[in-house]
């Protein structure tokens, strides 16, 4: 895919405004892990959500810096390596502060021995929602968001934890362009031994310049991983755009909490309740025969 002139201008004044949007989000975060009681809520908000905060500002500049959607030829290898680095920390990161902010909330309401064990504690699991209050739970639990998670977030985050890390190909190209990359590849292998050092550096520079940047990622791609290509700019401001507005409605309500009713207690509420009007009953048939 390509971006047109418009696209690109669009794109860029959009990065310029979400960075000033998550300059204001980490600023709140900080505030927010100062002024909370207790030691470990005030880490995973201020340390933890703070700092991954700046690592997506920061990492979102370098990647329109190093590759801006008006670029329109290929990027060096080293300079699109780099492009990777900071959307690998991108979205590790996009990940940990949805799990540092359910951390946060835990530790803010001492909800330790209720939630249970630690596979409990995550932004996007039912025991950990029936914490929440019902304006995050909503937006936690809507569709779009719940497919993001699900089929994206998840998703690219195991593959670059666990499988296959991110990548971003080097170039597209025209059947000809190709034609000419792997002819220049071939040569490169070929006469590898006697081919003259300043010759196979002009191979090289010459395979750089064909084709057109590349402006999608993905992980992996065979079909089984569930992998598919994403466009780049687009998608790392949307990504941004929807932590701005549930940081920002985090930042509102997570001193508040959830009550939700344990089906134990019920349990036994209701046996209780039942013996009571058992009881009732027996005395009224005992009054009645007096």
């Amino acid at each position: 895919m390509t971006y047109t002139p418009e696209d690109s201008e669009k794109l860029s004044l959009d990065c310029d405004k979400i960075l000033g949007d998550l300059q204001a989000l980490m600023e709140e975060c900080v505030c927010q892990g100062q002024e909370t009681p207790g030691e470990r809520a005030q880490e995973y908000m201020l340390h933890g959500a703070g700092r991954r905060v700046k690592v997506l500002l920061r990492s979102l500049e370098n990647i329109f810096q190093l590759f801006p959607p008006s670029q329109e030829h290929p990027l060096k290898p080293e300079d699109l390596s780099d492009v990777q680095i900071n959307l690998h920390a991108f979205m590790i990161n996009l990940y940990g502060i949805f799990e540092n902010w359910a951390w946060a909330f835990i530790y803010r309401h001492g909800l330790e021995s209720e939630i249970g064990a630690r596979h409990n504690v995550g932004l996007f699991k039912k025991r950990t929602q029936g914490f929440l209050p019902s304006v995050l739970k909503d937006y936690l639990q809507s569709e779009s968001t719940s497919n993001w998670q699900e089929k994206y977030l998840k998703n690219y985050r195991d593959a670059l934890a666990h499988r296959i890390p991110l990548y971003i190909p080097p170039a597209t190209f025209t059947p000809e362009e190709w034609d000419q990359y792997n002819r220049l590849t071939e040569e490169q292998f070929q006469d590898i031994a006697t081919m003259p050092r300043n010759r196979f550096q002009d191979t090289l520079t010459e395979q750089e310049s064909i084709g057109r940047p590349c402006f999608e990622f993905l992980h992996a791609f065979s079909k089984e991983e569930g992998a598919g290509s994403l466009a780049l700019h687009t998608q790392l401001l949307c990504d941004s755009m929807l932590v701005i507005e549930f940081g920002n409605m985090f930042c509102a309500e997570w001193h508040q909490r959830a009550y939700p009713s344990d089906p134990v207690n019920r349990g036994w509420r209701f046996r209780a309740r039942s013996i009571l009007n058992v009881m009732s009953r027996r005395l009224k048939s005992w009054e009645s025969r007096l």
